[in-house]
């Protein structure tokens, strides 16, 4: 049940910032100005399987101290320091290389000359895969 919840906070949320800022169409270009972690997923750092989520794999580079993050109310909250504001004024956006798991429609960057689509799924539901990007940017909207 919390795992689906997590997962309509998370569409519910990244619709209305679509709405907010209508980028659907847009394609935002991740500067090395911005604030923003690339996660490759790795069997190196942790045995990814068929049920191992993103927040796993967080977690497994928090226990390296690699990354430090807090999820408040189902979504991340908090990077490396970095939090949402209460009004989500801005917040970390999450977008993924997975085309099974993200929707561009929704919103996408690029980052070296790749397209990423917004991920469909929260952190704590969506299930990674060995070599695939995630990518955390913090957007203000």
């Amino acid at each position: 049940m919390k795992k689906i919840l997590s997962a309509i906070i998370t569409i519910i949320i990244s619709i209305a910032m679509l709405s907010l800022v209508g980028c659907g169409g847009e394609n935002i270009v991740i500067k090395e100005t911005d604030t923003y972690i690339v996660i490759t997923a790795s069997n190196q750092q942790m045995q990814i399987n068929s049920d191992t989520t993103l927040v796993d794999y967080m977690n497994s580079l928090k226990e390296d101290n690699k990354l430090d993050f807090e999820i408040k109310g189902g979504m991340v909250n908090s990077v490396n320091g970095i939090e949402n504001p209460i009004d989500y004024s801005s917040c970390w956006m999450l977008y993924t290389n997975d085309t099974e798991n993200s929707n561009s429609l929704w919103g996408h960057v690029e980052y070296k000359g790749n397209t990423y689509g917004s991920a469909v799924l929260g952190a704590e539901s969506l299930i990674i895969k060995e070599g695939y990007i995630y990518i955390w940017v913090y957007q203000t909207f």
